[in-house]
C-alpha cells in the first residue's frame, strides 16, 4: 500500500535468435519498465556479421526508426503494427513498403512474421531448462546471471547439433518439419 516492492523488480530479456540455428545472437538486458523499441538498436549492433534475410519482431519494437535499421543492414522489416497504424512513410521507405505489404498481403506478412514464434519457444525452452527465477540479490549480479543462462542456454544447442552430426541426423530440421 503506497510502498515500493521488490516483487514488482523485474528485468527484461531482449532476443535475436536465429532461425535454423534457435540459438540466441544478440542479446541485451534492461528494466522491467523500460520500452522495449530504442533497445532494438542495440541488439542489432551486437549483431553477427551474416547474412539475414528478415527480422521479425513484436508490436513494441514497431517503429519507423526500427524499419530504417533493418534496412540498411539489407534486410526486410516484419514487426506487428498497431491496428490504427498508417502507411506515412516520413522518411522511411521500409516502414512504407511493410505496412503495405501488411495491409494487402496479410497472408504473405503474417507467414514471415510468423517466425517470430521461435523466440517464445526458445525462451521456453530456457526457463524450463535453466530456470525462471533469478537466484542473486544484486542487480549487478542479476544482469550476470542472466548473461550466463543465455551462455547455457547456446551450449545446450550447440551440444544437440554435436550430437545430430555425431548420429547422421540432420542437425537444422526446417520449423515446419521439425516433430
Amino acid at each position: 500500500m503506497g510502498k515500493s516492492s521488490k516483487r514488482r523488480e523485474f528485468k527484461k530479456s531482449h532476443i535475436i535468435a536465429g532461425y535454423w540455428f534457435k540459438g540466441i545472437l544478440s542479446h541485451e538486458i534492461t528494466s522491467g519498465h523500460r520500452h522495449d523499441s530504442p533497445v532494438f538498436q542495440i541488439l542489432m549492433e551486437k549483431l553477427p556479421e551474416g547474412s539475414y534475410e528478415n527480422i521479425s519482431g513484436d508490436t513494441a519494437y514497431c517503429s519507423r526508426d526500427n524499419c530504417n535499421i533493418v534496412s540498411d543492414r539489407d534486410m526486410k522489416p516484419f514487426f506487428k503494427p498497431r491496428k490504427d497504424t498508417t502507411c506515412k512513410a516520413r522518411r522511411s521507405k521500409s516502414w512504407n513498403e511493410m505496412i503495405r505489404l501488411w495491409k494487402d498481403d496479410k497472408k504473405l506478412f503474417d507467414k514471415e512474421y510468423h517466425r517470430r514464434s521461435i523466440i517464445e519457444s526458445i525462451i521456453s525452452a530456457q526457463k524450463q531448462r535453466l530456470g525462471h527465477i533469478l537466484l542473486s540479490r544484486r542487480k549487478d549480479l542479476q544482469k550476470k546471471e542472466l548473461r550466463l543462462k543465455v551462455i547455457c542456454y547456446n551450449l545446450l544447442v550447440l551440444n544437440k547439433v554435436k550430437a545430430s552430426l555425431i548420429l547422421n541426423e540432420p542437425p537444422l530440421l526446417p520449423v515446419e518439419k521439425a516433430g
